[in-house]
């Protein structure tokens, strides 16, 4: 009974992670900005740091002001059809079979990344499918992405919000949700003391 009450819910589980999972596909890993390291890969990513992310294009937040490598771009069509569904979601990166555990999440669009079907093994710099980094998460998942300019990676968005956008008006708070939660924590232990 106990084993098959653990077989049940290990069963519960994986189908519950497969419903979570907002899009996916094969494709190619690429790199666009970098925050930390600004000259990453000989280039100057100073211009696009400035550049505002689509996930929060109406309030006009740029990498610089968002202060993370951890923002990841995706292609520019689907997160443009649905920005609410796909910004500041949960990214799971796998390369040469090892899944990633970084903290990424969607912030911005990619229009190469738009190009081709999510299964397609041919890489075009003018159209693959698959998702555009900074040049530190890059080198964290293939430390030839600098010198070959693309790597091969397969990818799940989840439903789970890492960082909140304002994606449709002002007015909505932005900023990573762990954050909110720690400061959220942290008051209400202060209020506990007080009483």
């Amino acid at each position: 009974m106990k084993t098959q009450m653990l077989s049940s819910v290990g069963l519960f589980a994986a189908s519950a992670v497969a419903q979570a999972v907002l899009n996916s596909g094969n494709g190619f890993g690429t790199l666009y900005y970098d925050v930390v390291d600004v000259n990453g890969c000989q280039d100057d990513f100073s211009n696009q740091n400035l550049g505002f992310v689509e996930c929060n294009f109406f309030t006009g937040l740029s990498l610089d002001q968002m202060n993370t490598d951890n923002v990841v771009a995706m292609n520019h069509t689907l997160l443009a059809g649905d920005l609410a569904k796909y910004c500041g979601k949960k990214v799971i990166v796998t390369t040469n079979g090892v899944a990633h555990d970084l903290d990424l999440f969607i912030g911005d669009g990619c229009a190469r990344c738009a190009g081709g079907p999510s299964t397609n093994t041919v890489w075009n710099p003018d159209g693959a499918p698959g998702l555009d980094f900074s040049f530190t998460v890059a080198q964290q998942l293939n430390s030839n992405a600098c010198f070959n300019g693309h790597f091969d990676l397969s990818w799940e968005i989840l439903d789970e919000t890492v960082y909140n956008f304002d994606t449709n008006a002002p007015g909505q708070p932005t900023g990573p949700v762990n954050q909110r939660r720690s400061a959220n924590k942290r008051s209400e232990r202060d209020s506990r003391r007080r009483l």
